[in-house]
């Protein structure tokens, strides 16, 4: 049962180092940064950068929420109750499709955004995701499938300088 009592600060742990190391390691080896480049927001590296230390703040949160929440010390039937709770119960044939659908549905997206153009086409990818993961409250899906990939466009298109493609739009 360590593992049940310990898993939010093991999961922490995990995020937090990976974290490091792509900050560390891996951006900084794969990353090449021109010597020209002067506005830091268009640097290739920038956004990488932002997202990992966003990673990394979340998995040094989590893994203190875990330790705090271990330390309540729960009895065994709980934790073995809350386990219970969180698994999925499905099959590991069901889990193998879910994931051949997850790996279809990032080719499909791939391929309808030269069609549809870049919002449509993430539009229809948010809401495939969404129903993939087990979410079915269509008044959460839309929203977020219009609003996500639109606010994204804008970001780009108006902050950033970089042209998307627009499909039938265009």
């Amino acid at each position: 049962m360590f593992f049940a009592r310990f898993s939010d600060a093991i999961l922490g742990a995990v995020i937090s180092a990976g974290s490091l190391l792509m900050l560390f390691v891996i951006i900084p080896i794969s990353v090449q940064v021109p010597k020209s480049n002067k506005v830091l927001a268009l640097s290739p590296d920038f956004w990488i950068k932002i997202i990992v230390w966003f990673a990394l703040i979340i998995g040094v949160y989590l893994f203190i929420q875990g330790l705090k929440t271990a330390k309540e010390e729960l009895p065994e039937e709980q934790i073995a109750a809350i386990e219970n709770d969180k698994a999925h119960h499905h099959s590991m044939g069901w889990s193998v499709f879910m994931v051949l659908v997850a790996i279809a549905n990032l080719f499909i997206y791939f391929f309808l955004i030269e069609w549809l153009g870049m919002v449509l086409a993430s539009s229809i990818s948010v809401v495939t995701f969404a129903l993939l993961c087990g979410e079915r409250r269509f008044k959460i899906i839309l929203p977020i499938a219009a609003l996500l990939p639109v606010g994204l466009y804008y970001f780009f298109l108006k902050v950033a300088s970089i042209p998307m493609p627009l499909g039938i739009f265009a």
